[in-house]
């Protein structure tokens, strides 16, 4: 995609400095974006997003990488801003709204509560979406990202690997360009 900004958003108890954020970095030119600056459980989704939102606000062609909980705001912030073009998302936590909470302990109930947009579930985004999917992944079930995949027309590429993409993390990027999906 000629002139597009691409822009790295970590997960949740990760940081822009993770080893993802340097390999997007390094291989694709990606800027890591600071969405917080608390630990992670005292987060508000809203701030989050108003900081990401204000980085890419000027940008004509964005593409966001999101990881996970950085998946649902890459999500998130392409509902409302059209220079949103291209979305790569690993393992995204977009959690259906009709998700029962009392099973999942890995964040604040209060968060996942935010996490919770029907709307992602109901429109169409105007991105194009591929997500990288875990087989391995023991935090975000698979009914998640069919659901979310479904309605967004989004293409799935399965890698054998846990939520953090362990082993495929160098690879991702190489993945990306041999599919010709930032053109």
């Amino acid at each position: 995609m000629a002139n597009s900004k691409i822009y790295y958003i970590h997960g949740y108890l990760s940081s822009p400095d993770s080893n993802k954020g340097v390999i997007f970095k390094e291989k694709l030119g990606a800027v890591a974006i600071k969405y917080r600056d608390c630990e992670p459980e005292n987060l508000v989704i809203s701030d989050c997003l108003k900081r990401i939102s204000d980085i890419i606000k000027n940008d004509k062609n964005v593409v966001l990488i999101g990881s996970s909980l950085g998946g649902f705001l890459a999500v998130k912030t392409a509902l409302v801003h059209s220079n949103v073009k291209k979305l790569i998302l690993l393992n995204p936590a977009i959690v259906p709204p009709s998700t029962n909470l009392d099973n999942h302990k890995d964040m604040p109930r209060r968060i996942l509560e935010d996490m919770r947009d029907k709307r992602l579930f109901e429109n169409k985004l105007k991105a194009e979406i591929i997500i990288f999917r875990g087989t391995e992944d023991d935090l975000v079930p698979d009914d998640w990202i069919t659901k979310f995949a479904r309605v967004q027309e989004a293409k799935i590429i399965l890698l054998k690997d846990d939520h953090r993409l362990s082993s495929y993390s160098a690879s991702i990027p190489k993945i990306i360009q041999d599919m010709d999906f930032l053109k």
